[in-house]
């Protein structure tokens, strides 16, 4: 009689626990910061009070979109020849951190009196710190990819962004009470804060990943020189079509979140919605990605991260359907757009950025990465686009192509994109 033997144990990475843990200090406080300095809230209600051209918030979405994705194929080369790649990324981290300290500075001293100039040092900063971060999102994407497991990405993400949303939250609530507060807190004083605060909290994430172990390094380089960035990138493109039918998909999805940054000017401008409205949007969209955040986990985990991308899809789509057919009079229901948003972007973090991870191999990973990002790059120009693009059209009819995108990419999702956990065929390498 034959006894089933028990299943070997996962086998961890070492410092598996402490690496955990201090990555979840770095991304709960990261999201924090960010949620203080949100694209889609924060920002666009500060470049409203410097100038009245809709193009400039635009403009400083595009400039997030483009810096994200232009540096990623070199940053491949840099770091295919590095024994450590932390120190890069902590380098990355501090030019944030003081970025965002001396933009707090220059908006309290100069926001009345020169807002030309703070407009200018704003969008010069932050497309700087848009640049690196993309430079950053490669070093991380590898670094977590070594640190973390496949099957616990989903929990490690999952938790991060949970902890990161819920404190994001507390945020939305700080931002209500410092712009709701304009007696108290007037312009610029009131930006100042929330910059300053938004400095604070990355200076907590900076300190949580220099307590990062980095895990040894794969030996094999896929870049041996600089020429062969592109001519690897084409033979990975060509040769998977896995990877063309993801760029599709996720290049719908950023159309779609393209009209994201217009939601809170639409509520101000066309549906009469107070300034201090911000705050209670941001909680919304950060209260709405945390909760979204345990079944995008789960689904990770447990079924693949195809079916995340599809379920994105389809919460990106119920979110510009809503803004386009939320009238003036029941102004309350405009904040599920919020939080329908928030669901759709917390869920872009998990699928989009763990499902590459599998495709890829060790060595080719990095490569993988920046080629998806880079592919992505005419697509950063969207949110300039719909800026321009508002002079003639209303934001309702904007509204409303972007759900029909999106539903296109549901579609897709369901029917061409691959689960490379369970198809050895959906894969990224040489």
């Amino acid at each position: 009689m034959s006894t089933a033997s028990a299943p070997a144990p996962e086998q961890l990475p070492p410092h598996y626990r402490r690496n955990f843990a201090a990555g979840l200090i770095h991304g709960v406080f990261f999201q924090a910061s960010a949620a203080l300095s949100s694209i889609h809230t924060v920002f666009p209600s500060l470049v409203a009070a410097l100038t009245p051209a809709a193009s400039a918030v635009g403009l400083m979405a595009t400039l997030q979109s483009i810096g994200q994705v232009i540096p990623q194929l070199y940053t491949a080369y840099i770091v295919d020849g590095m024994k450590r790649r932390k120190p890069l990324l902590l380098g990355i981290i501090t030019f944030r951190f003081l970025s965002f300290g001396l933009l707090a500075w220059l908006v309290y001293e100069y926001g009345l009196t020169h807002p030309t100039l703070v407009l200018v040092a704003l969008l010069t900063l932050f497309g700087a710190f848009s640049f690196l971060g993309g430079m950053g999102s490669v070093v991380y994407a590898d670094i977590f990819a070594r640190a973390i497991p496949a099957r616990r990405r989903g929990r490690f993400s999952g938790s991060k962004q949970l902890i990161g949303y819920a404190l994001a939250v507390l945020a939305g609530y700080f931002v209500k009470w410092v712009l709701g507060n304009p007696h108290r807190f007037p312009f610029p004083t009131n930006f100042a804060i929330i910059l300053g605060a938004s400095a604070v909290t990355l200076a907590v994430a900076l300190t949580g990943f220099a307590l990062i172990k980095e895990p040894p390094v794969p030996e094999r380089r896929v870049l041996p020189e600089r020429n062969a960035i592109w001519g690897t990138a084409v033979m990975l493109f060509k040769s998977s079509r896995s990877l063309q039918w993801l760029l599709v998909v996720q290049s719908m999805i950023m159309l779609t979140l393209a009209v994201a940054p217009f939601f809170v000017v639409h509520a101000k401008q066309d549906l009469g919605i107070p300034l201090g409205a911000v705050g209670i949007y941001l909680s919304l969209q950060m209260g709405g990605a945390a909760v979204s955040n345990i079944l995008w986990a789960w689904l990770s985990d447990h079924h693949g991260n195809r079916s995340v991308i599809v379920g994105v899809a389809l919460t990106a789509m119920l979110a510009t359907l809503l803004a386009w057919l939320t009238p003036a009079s029941l102004g309350w229901l405009y904040g599920g757009v919020f939080i329908l948003l928030g669901s759709t972007i917390s869920g872009t973090s998990v699928g989009f950025a763990n499902i590459i991870l599998e495709m890829a191999d060790e060595p080719t990973r990095p490569v993988c990465v920046a080629l998806r990002n880079t592919a992505l790059l005419p697509i950063a120009f969207a949110p300039l686009l719909v800026g321009f693009l508002s002079t003639w059209l209303s934001y309702p009819l904007m509204f409303a192509i972007a759900s029909g995108i999106s539903l296109l990419a549901f579609i897709l999702g369901v029917w061409k994109l691959p689960e490379p956990r369970h198809n050895p065929d959906a894969v990224c390498s040489l």
